[in-house]
């Protein structure tokens, strides 16, 4: 091969290597404008993203637009523009917001604006849900005081959020029930803005109460909160003359024997609220049996024919929750020995349980009524009391028993091996 064609074919490999390197090229521009293009709906610009549920809002709005894309809402295809309007695929802020753009919502619409969606019978249907919130809560006192100017009263964003709305199903919402009382304290456990309207601290008096207790410390989650007693959209403070009412739904028991006894028409024409005037209404207490007699004294006087009642009803208890204590104790020590006691075991439990009912029946403030509870705790614990008693005797007579039998053996072996031991005379 000459030079010549030598030379020749290293410039046609050279130029072929030139094109090779300027189509990567190309190819490499044409991918990255591509993907950039691609990434318009996906990758940031500045601190925000464009995305299917909030368009181009979170470009200028980031912080809602990540609340928004989390709560119940962004799943169910609303947009920014549902609530907003405006145009939410313009690059232009002018025309973006435009076509009936309202930017902040102000608190006296905010309900009409949550209405516009769940007021929709043929919206709400596909997720079962009520139509009739708005209706109530115009009935309720928040809505009553909106109505009338007052714009610090709680609207729906205040309980369930603005952005991040989420299923009342997730322990995060702002109405799961674990989250009521909080959500609920953030205005009526602020003093400064109850103050105003008369109203005291609720929210912290609800912390103290047996509901909270059962609530938060043991998870019980049947536990009365804020919107038990009020209600959910209407609500509203319980009137005087209704409280043994929304109690009662709970405490049928209780209620039944309340009616039954003399407090309800003296309360109820002395305009006294029936529950509350001796349980307290938010900061609820467990029954004490202390307050059978003590709790008396707080409206009648001392010495009193009613004081006299109340102690004779504290008496009955606290003779029958002795008669089942000494039970208790009788057990434990049969438990020791140890005896079958499964029996014992069920029969103090029922005992108890009497003891229970006979709190309740107390309700009645009448003697007989609660002795007729009492009176069977006593004998249970009685008769459970005097049988431990008695097979414990026995079992102390039978060891006794085996002792001096043993004795007896033990001195008859050694006179018999001592009479041995001697043998015949020689």
């Amino acid at each position: 091969m000459s030079a010549r064609m030598w030379e020749g074919g290293s410039v046609r490999m050279a130029r072929l290597a030139r094109l090779t390197l300027l189509v990567c090229a190309v190819s490499c521009a044409t991918w990255a404008v591509s993907q950039a293009q691609e990434d318009d709906a996906t990758k940031p610009h500045g601190n925000a993203f464009v995305t299917k549920s909030s368009g181009r809002c979170g470009v200028c709005h980031p912080s809602e637009r990540v609340a928004f894309e989390k709560s119940r809402h962004a799943g169910e295809d609303m947009r920014c523009t549902t609530c907003h309007g405006g145009n939410e695929q313009s690059v232009d802020q002018t025309s973006a917001h435009a076509n009936g753009f309202k930017g902040r919502i102000s608190r006296a619409d905010i309900p009409a604006s949550c209405a516009s969606c769940h007021s929709d019978q043929k919206m709400m249907r596909p997720y079962d849900l009520p139509v009739d919130q708005m209706a109530l809560y115009q009935t309720s006192g928040h809505g009553l005081k909106l109505k009338a100017g007052d714009t610090k009263v709680a609207v729906c964003s205040d309980c369930h959020g603005a952005h991040d709305v989420l299923a009342a199903s997730d322990p995060a919402c702002r109405t799961y029930v674990t989250n009521i009382p909080r959500t609920c304290g953030n205005c009526h456990g602020d003093s400064l803005l109850m103050a105003p309207r008369h109203q005291k601290d609720s929210y912290h008096d609800y912390l103290k109460s047996v509901h909270a207790k059962e609530l938060f410390d043991k998870g019980d989650l049947r536990a009365p909160t804020c919107v038990s007693c009020h209600g959910v959209h209407g609500a509203t403070p319980t009137q005087v003359g209704d409280v043994n009412k929304v109690c009662g739904r709970c405490h049928t028991a209780e209620r039944r024997y309340f009616l039954a006894g003399p407090h309800a028409d003296g309360m109820a024409k002395k305009g006294m609220s029936e529950c509350a005037s001796c349980h307290q209404d938010h900061a609820i207490q467990a029954g004490a049996t202390e307050r059978l007699a003590s709790g008396c004294v707080s409206c009648h006087a001392k010495g009193s024919k009613e004081a006299a009642l109340g102690a004779q009803l504290l008496a009955d208890y606290k003779t029958a929750d002795l008669a089942v204590s000494r039970a208790e104790e009788q057990i434990s020590k049969a438990d020791g020995v140890p005896l079958q006691t499964d029996d014992y075991h069920s029969r103090v439990e029922e005992a108890r349980t009497y003891l229970r009912e006979a709190m309740t029946a107390a309700h009645a403030v009448k003697p007989d009524v609660m002795a007729a509870f009492t009176a069977r705790a006593r004998s249970v614990g009685t008769e459970v009391e005097t049988e431990i008693k008695h097979k414990l005797l026995n079992l102390l007579v039978e060891k006794v028993a085996l002792l001096v039998f043993w004795f007896y053996v033990v001195m008859t072996i050694g006179i018999i091996r001592r009479w041995r031991d001697r043998g015949p005379k020689a």
